[in-house]
This record gives C-alpha cells, structure tokens and sequence, in this order.
C-alpha cells in the first residue's frame, strides 16, 4: 500500500482522534484521549502547524508527529518532536518516515538563531522508541520523572515573612508580574523557553487554562513566585512552580507547593501530579520531602541538526516522504 504523509489540517481531527484511542498507543499518548486536551495542545501557541504531520497508509490513518518548536534563551529556536504509530502499522517504515518528513521542513526554514536541537521523548518501559531514536542518531539526554502523592493529608501552607498570595485575577498587570517572575525563575533550567507577555496572554485564554489556579507570591510589591495548577488529561497536575532566585531559601517553593496541593484538593481531587527534570536536585528534594513519588519515567533523545541531507532515504520512505509534504504557507 502506498503511504502518504501531509501536514495536520483540521478536518484531520477525526484521522488523529482515531490513532490516539487505538490500544497500542494507549500507554503513550493517555492524555490525549481526552478531547478537550487533545483540542487544548492542538491550539498550543508553540506548536509548530507545518511540521505537524499526519501518515496514512492505503487512505487509512497510520501515524502522526505533533511539533513543537520552541524558542532559545541563547537565540534560536529547538524542537520537540511526539511521534505515534498504531500497531497494524509498525515495521513499516512509517515512524522513519514521519521523522525524515519533519526533519526536512524544519532543518530547511531560515529561522533567526537557526535551529539547534530536535527531542523526541517516550515513558518506560519503551524499548522499541529507544532502538528508534539510536537508529536514528538520537543520543539519551535527560530523564524526567512524573511523581504524585495523594491529595488527603495534605498540609497548609505556611508563608514567610512578607510574603502574600493573590489569586490570579487576569488582569494585564498580573499577567506582566507573571511572565517576569517566569523568566526570572527558569532562566538557567534545563530547557529553558523564555515567554513573552503576548504567549501568557494566549495561555491564559486558553479555554481550558484555570484562572483560580494560579497562586502569585508577592514580597515588598514584587512577584517573587508562582504556581500554575493545571490539567493534563484526567489528572491533576501541578503544571508549574517558580521562585525567582532572590527569594529562594526562605521556604516559599514548599508554600507555593502545599497551596498547589490544597487547592486540588478542597476540589475534591484524590491524586495530585507534577513533572520534573530527573537533574534538579532542590526540586527533587522537596518534592519528596512533601510526599510525592515517582510514578513514571520519560526519556528525552535529542540531535543536532547536521548538514546531512534527511530526504536521502532509502527504498520505500524515498518514494513515500519526499514530495507529499505541502510547502508551508509563506514559503517556496
């Protein structure tokens, strides 16, 4: 059967819907059988809507790559690259095929800084994207780890000295106040991606972003931290905590935790998650001292784009990748 790959359009929701409910994929892409998150990462403002590739192979959904490219602190941008392929269709060159497809329209743009790194991820136990990303030049970079703990027993948050908590109240001075406490706070993290006022503005309307979920630390009238609960698919999640680094120390990323906590569960909430890189030690650290535990584990593989020409494929993907891509608008 032929096998064609284009990029994601809209009325290829149904074709995608289709592939993250299949079994095989289950383990994976979980969060994504909930519609509204599934439409929620679709409308990410990071995600990249060229690369974003749909595969079919003889008309029927086969495999997807969702994209993601992401600014660098240090100028330019990288990418992170979520592949899925449903059983009936593996060993067919399908995955190879969706990879080389969104290497070719990403290492081509001219994009300011150029582009300095490709990811791809997957949770353990996951033996079979392991051999994918060596196969592919994909060395192991980074572990990061899901952990949880239950939302009973939970204690209250105690606030240092000075220190205050407002509820975000969506206004455009809170929305400032929290993009440069963010900046401040992971500026030197692992991965850092460095936002602007206009992407909290657009994360902040997004139709499933929880206003009453954002607590905001202030001391002497300044944003000092913040934590952003959130969900991801069915869980509860503590999407992100920050304190700048002026402010750390003093006991506030274990308020902002516990207040994170307390709030999911005076919502009735049975578990609470959180994700963190497997290097951050301070994290960790607190993390465990307030209960929590590693549920999972994810393995991140990254490359670095070389010269290397990625349409230089051979048999089967040379026929079917190159050439069914639609060049993205506003470029030959």
């Amino acid at each position: 059967m032929s096998l064609a790959i284009a990029s994601y359009r809209e009325d290829d929701l149904a074709a995608l819907r289709t592939l993250v409910h299949d079994p095989s994929l289950a383990g994976e892409f979980d969060a994504l059988i909930e519609s509204e998150y599934l439409d929620h990462k679709l409308a990410d403002p990071l995600r990249d809507r060229d690369a974003t590739l749909l595969a079919r192979e003889g008309g029927e959904p086969a495999g997807f790559c969702i994209a993601f490219v992401l600014p660098r602190a240090e100028g330019g941008v990288w990418a992170a690259l979520r592949i899925g392929v449903a059983e009936p269709f593996r060993r067919r060159g399908v995955a190879s095929a969706l990879l080389a497809a969104a290497r070719l329209d990403l290492e081509r743009r001219e994009v300011a800084g150029g582009l300095h790194e490709m990811v791809m991820s997957a949770w353990r136990p996951n033996p079979t994207a392991r051999a994918f990303a060596a196969r592919h030049g994909f060395r192991h970079v980074r572990q990061l780890w899901q952990m949880e703990r239950e939302a009973e027993g939970r204690s209250h948050p105690s606030w240092p000295e000075g220190v205050t908590l407002r509820v975000f109240d969506g206004g455009e001075a809170a929305l400032a106040e929290w993009n440069q406490a963010y900046n401040a706070a992971f500026a030197r993290h692992y991965h850092f991606v460095p936002a602007t006022l206009e992407l909290h503005r657009r994360i902040a309307s997004a139709p499933l972003f929880l206003r009453d979920g954002l607590g905001l630390a202030y001391r002497e009238g300044r944003c000092v931290g913040f934590c952003v609960n959130d969900r991801v698919g069915k869980e509860a999640e503590i999407g992100v905590l920050g304190v700048v680094p002026e402010a750390r120390g003093i006991g506030l990323g274990r308020a902002l935790l516990r207040w994170g906590v307390e709030w999911f569960g005076a919502r009735g909430e049975e578990r609470v998650t959180l994700r963190v890189d497997g290097e951050n030690e301070t994290a960790l650290a607190l993390y465990r001292s307030e209960g929590f535990t590693v549920s999972r584990t994810r393995d991140l593989w990254a490359i670095v784009p070389g010269v290397e020409a990625t349409a230089a494929l051979s048999g089967r993907e040379s026929r079917t990748a190159a050439g069914t891509i639609p060049p993205p608008a506003g470029r030959p």
